[in-house]
């Protein structure tokens, strides 16, 4: 069976919200990990050196576009009078998240702080060999030249520092290191057609009904108040998936939203994405071709790294959903690696799960006194492989291997 098809024979992606509705924050979803237990490395074998790339944390919404029908609906409906004791209570919620966004909007929020942290934590307690050499304290770190980026960055080397204190940091930042970072996927044609999927999906799939009817007093006035129920359910579901991003507000706006029209607006958006920067049947090329500068960055700093006399211990990047979500598709990284169409991916393959706030890769290079080199594949902090290429030994790779391998992709 394939791997991504893990929920296929299970439940779908309607009856998962059911279940629990916080996994309709799709791409906004906070960080979350598994099982972290590592498979014991050969004989002889320790870790000396990471190559990482990581995602920023939670954050605010990037715009206050996603409030404007919200917003209006609500305020249109408190004039009026016709919101109920729920509506009220949804009017209340609404705007104290619009009202944190003031000066916040694509800022990283502590939840997203405490993440990168977390994150450099466990990377230092699993592989302190990688940290604690005496001829190995470099540790050069480059990010996205967006805010919520470098922020993640200084968070994550000041937890390593504390762990570390004798570890030597540099930081660049730059649109420089953005273009391969999170190289734009900016094929035209390819973004007018998964916004008009998007579009003609939700205008022929979405409901808000039972939504209108829980908050106002009129259901009928209420529709006249909104405009555009749908529209209006999506801005809803929309402000609601970055509300555990925001955890210290303790506001939660899925639960005004049945759980079938909530996984009606999130599904589409978890395609759509699939669609434009995953692995897609559509659009895969084009969004795997962007990444590939970001490949050559890592095999670039892997060869100097390896060098004799190098004293590089870490190499840390930190960008966005956009750059790594091609890369996997990329390097057909497992549950990344074979091509399905955008259309109803949701219910085998879902943002949240795949791509959630401070979504990480890491190469966790080992070796042994005779100079040979394997390497170890980690997403999300959890043991990982690349299907097309047989390992060594368990999840480990010889890195000749791997090399020539990714080589092949340019």
């Amino acid at each position: 069976m394939l791997a991504f098809s893990i929920f296929a024979d299970a439940q779908t992606y309607t009856e998962r919200v059911a279940k629990d509705k916080e996994i309709a924050a799709g791409v906004y979803h906070p960080y979350h990990y598994e099982d972290l237990s590592d498979t014991p490395a050969p004989k002889g074998y320790t870790p000396f050196y990471i190559s990482h790339y990581g995602r920023h944390g939670s954050r605010y919404h990037t715009s206050l576009r996603y409030f404007n029908y919200g917003e209006q609906g609500l305020r249109k409906a408190k004039e009026e009078g016709i919101l109920n004791e729920t509506g009220m209570q949804l009017y209340n919620d609404f705007f104290a998240v619009l009202k944190e966004h003031d000066g916040m909007e694509g800022e990283l929020s502590p939840r997203g702080a405490r993440e990168h942290r977390g994150i450099a934590e466990r990377m230092y307690e699993r592989f302190p060999q990688a940290f604690n050499s005496k001829d190995r304290k470099e540790v050069d770190c480059v990010s996205s030249d967006i805010p919520r980026c470098i922020i993640s960055m200084a968070n994550f080397t000041t937890e390593l520092k504390e762990e570390n204190p004798s570890l030597q940091f540099s930081f660049a930042t730059g649109q420089r290191y953005f273009r391969y970072l999170a190289k734009s996927v900016g094929d035209k044609q390819m973004r007018e057609e998964c916004n008009h999927y998007e579009d003609s999906v939700r205008s022929a799939t979405c409901h808000a009904d039972k939504l209108m009817e829980s908050i106002f007093t009129d259901k009928e006035k209420g529709i006249e108040a909104v405009s555009d129920p749908v529209e209006f359910c999506k801005s809803i579901a929309m402000v609601g998936s970055i509300c555990q991003c925001l955890d210290f507000l303790n506001i939660d706006l899925f639960k005004y939203l049945d759980a079938e029209e909530l996984a009606e607006q999130t599904a589409i958006r978890s395609d759509k994405f699939y669609g434009q920067f995953g692995n897609s049947k559509e659009y895969g090329q084009i969004s795997s071709d962007a990444a590939k500068d970001l490949l050559r960055d890592f095999l670039k700093k892997a060869d100097a790294a390896l060098e004799n006399g190098s004293g590089r211990a870490a190499d840390l990047r930190f960008g966005h959903d956009t750059g790594i979500l091609p890369f996997y598709g990329l390097i057909g990284l497992e549950n990344y690696n074979v091509r399905r169409p955008m259309d109803g991916i949701h219910d085998s393959w879902t943002t949240y799960d795949r791509i959630p706030m401070g979504t990480n890769f890491q190469m966790v290079f080992y070796h042994n006194k005779k100079g040979d080199i394997l390497v170890k594949l980690l997403n999300n902090e959890k043991e990982t492989s690349i299907p097309a290429l047989k390992t060594a030994v368990g999840p480990y790779y010889h890195w000749s291997e791997l090399r020539e391998y990714l080589e092949g992709l340019l």
